[in-house]
């Protein structure tokens, strides 16, 4: 038996998940999203920061006499006072960095494991007294509550860290001041470790016994977690292939006309992913105090959120706590009206050029039957759909009528009232300085309302992508989008031709919100429109697919921490999906849309089935035809997927022909309208 045993902490008694730089990286991480305004202009971007750290870890090693071993306080310290602008105060850096030392503990925390075969294998070596030995920039302490936290520290309870006594095994000196602090001969010390130069070379040639310690399949898994902090390609295949790997078997349990939907669902994943991880980081960037994601899709965005961000936590930072929020268009739009005019109506009338009254008080949520009598008096039929509205004569003269003005008045008033005392509920109130909101997007338009409402207050739009506004912005709103931002370029612009398809997939069987009324205990609760035509198909077809990006979610849940993943890495591939969905939609997805029964009773009043298309001598009528030509145009702006159609085999070839060439002419005209915007 030896009088001393030595066992070397990395890549011997623990083993990380990925490269021992990441935990670096996730400090540069953390301090790009809660320092952004306060980092110099090279290094907004956390892997210049990364970099800056290197840099000044190599200086540190080749300007200190103390064989070039350095603490990480030290590093942080310096790195801080380069890449802030504002010189802050030496003990505050020292704050700070000490909470970013802080992190990279807690990361290692998170993302190490004992080694499997260690315990057993050190049993061949028995000795006295066994320390650990590690060349490492943490502290023994630190050191400790890592074996601690693995419960390791009955193997070894205490060690040297190099950095505490600024001596290093590859030098040999640390073994020396071993020798000399425990007073025994190198003869009767046996050090283990996976160094060939620091662990066996140079403590054989002070005469101790060494045990080379490189297991094959740990050794492998190094190895290939070693390529993947600079080729993040590599990562995510590597990412999809272990997900789909075992999704294919998950899938088996599902019955055969289940698993279309879900493999969907698997391959789909990284898109809602990177979205939702846009939004954890814009969230911190902008410093919001609450979160809410919006009714309908938000039910399953926030479950994606959940799966992503078990902990609520990126980066080591805390995220705003979540809410649903039970809102619509419906629900918000009436009760941010500021007056009852043609003018304050173009917000809605901007999106919807052609209009029925009727269509026009169902989206205000009252009864059009009730303001029948009021209507014929100006000689208008509730049900004439209307071209321009604003601009006719009889609609101009409803809007000064006191029997159309009074009840409009009491309905913005009640709607107000209730939607108030309903957000109050949720934690929505005046004293908020910042607040996010997530949806599906495509306007933002529920965002407009609620600011409408609450102009003290700013409120940050996240959106998977925006169409063009139609609409002047409040301007305590800020929208942004993951993939596509139309009112910023033309990139990706065809993403936003089947919005409706990705509404489908991203929906919720809980009806759409029409409204708030009070519950029996006295609370708002919000007033929902159910539909089972609309829920069959989700129970067929999304709720698999939903189940099939949740599994994947979570899967990529422990990589963006352990990997330090970033949205902009998933951009570019999350959009390629979406394109796919768009340009090459399988029979599946093609055969769910078209049964598709879709809520549009904002702006249109009614509920649209997705299956019904203009007819062939619809199609040609409508050229002779102006109120023909007006129900082609309302399909052409309701629906835009043109593969939708193509892929429709309950349609004859001739009539598919007629359909997608009507909707690349309508699409021909939307992009020379973004063309316009850009000149």
């Amino acid at each position: 038996m030896y009088k001393l045993r030595t066992i070397d902490v990395w890549d011997t008694l623990l083993r990380r998940k990925g490269h021992p730089d990441f935990s670096k990286l996730i400090s540069a991480r953390a301090l790009s999203l809660t320092h952004k305004m306060e980092l110099a202009i090279p290094f907004e971007d956390y892997w210049a920061i990364f970099r800056e750290r290197c840099a000044v870890e190599d200086e540190l090693a080749s300007t200190t006499s103390h064989c070039g071993e350095y603490e990480v306080n030290d590093v942080l310290t310096r790195l801080l006072s380069r890449v802030l602008i504002n010189n802050q105060d030496q003990m505050d850096l020292a704050v700070l960095a000490g909470r970013l030392a802080e992190m990279e503990l807690q990361f290692e925390l998170r993302h190490t494991y004992p080694d499997p075969k260690f315990l057993n294998f050190s049993q061949e070596y028995p000795a006295q007294q066994s320390l650990f030995l590690s060349d490492f920039y943490m502290s023994s302490a630190s050191l400790q509550r890592l074996l601690k936290h693995h419960g390791l520290e009955t193997l070894v309870s205490q060690g040297i860290s190099s950095c505490d006594v600024r001596l290093n095994k590859r030098s040999g000196k640390l073994f020396k001041h071993v020798h000399h602090q425990f007073d025994i001969t190198p003869r009767d010390h046996v050090h283990i470790g996976d160094n060939i130069h620091a662990d066996v070379e140079m403590p054989k040639k002070l005469g101790i016994q060494t045990v080379h310690y490189l297991p094959e399949e740990e050794h492998r898994k190094r190895q290939e977690q070693a390529a993947f902090i600079h080729d993040r390609y590599a990562l995510f295949r590597h990412i999809a292939e272990d997900t789909k790997n075992l999704a294919t078997d998950e899938a088996k349990e599902l019955e055969a006309e289940a698993q279309p939907a879900y493999l969907l669902g698997i391959h789909t994943a990284p898109l809602l992913v990177g979205f939702i991880l846009q939004i954890a980081e814009r969230a911190l960037l902008d410093r919001v105090e609450r979160l809410y994601f919006f009714t309908r899709e938000g039910e399953f965005l926030l479950q994606v959120w959940r799966a992503i961000f078990p902990n609520n936590c990126l980066a080591g930072q805390k995220l705003p706590l979540p809410d649903i929020l039970e809102v619509s268009r419906i629900a918000t739009f009436c009760a941010s009206l500021r007056e009852i005019s043609t003018e304050e109506l173009m917000r809605l009338w901007n999106l919807y050029s052609t209009q029925s009254i009727s269509a026009l008080l169902k989206t205000l949520g009252l009864k059009a039957d009730k303001f029948t009598e009021v209507c014929q008096s100006h000689g208008l039929n509730p049900k004439e759909k209307l071209v321009n509205p604003w601009q006719d004569a009889r609609v101009q003269a409803l809007f000064k009528n006191p029997l159309f003005i009074e009840p409009v008045r009491a309905k913005i008033n009640s709607d107000r009232t209730n939607l108030l005392e309903y957000l109050d509920q949720h934690g929505w109130q005046q004293n908020l300085a910042k607040v996010g909101i997530v949806d599906i997007g495509w306007r933002g338009t529920i965002q407009d309302n609620l600011a409408y409402l609450f102009p003290d207050i700013h409120i940050y739009g996240y959106y998977l992508g925006l169409q063009c506004f139609l609409n002047d912005q409040p301007l305590n709103c800020s929208k942004s989008a993951f993939c596509v931002d139309a009112n910023l370029s033309n990139n990706y612009i065809n993403l936003l031709d089947a919005v409706s398809l990705i509404e489908m997939l991203c929906n919720s069987p809980n009806g759409s919100v029409s409204g708030y009324i009070r519950s029996v205990d006295g609370s708002m609760i919000a007033s929902r429109i159910i539909d089972e035509d609309e829920n069959a198909v989700y129970k067929t077809f999304v709720t698999y697919f939903q189940k099939g990006v949740l599994f994947t979610s979570r899967s990529w849940s422990d990589y963006i921490d352990s990997h330090v993943i970033a949205s902009r890495e998933l951009k570019e591939s999350s959009c390629k999906i979406w394109h796919e969905l768009v340009a090459k939609p399988s029979q599946d997805v093609a055969k769910a849309y078209a049964s598709l029964r879709h809520n549009e009773i904002f702006g249109v009043g009614e509920f649209i089935n997705k299956s019904a298309v203009p007819s062939p001598w619809q199609l040609f009528h409508g050229i002779f035809s102006k109120k023909v030509r007006q129900e082609v145009i309302l399909y052409i702006r309701q629906n835009q997927w043109i593969a939708g159609i193509s892929s429709r085999k309950d349609l004859g070839l001739s009539h598919r022909i007629l359909l997608t060439s009507v909707l690349l002419m309508g699409r021909g005209y939307k992009r020379f309208r973004y063309w316009l915007n850009y000149r």
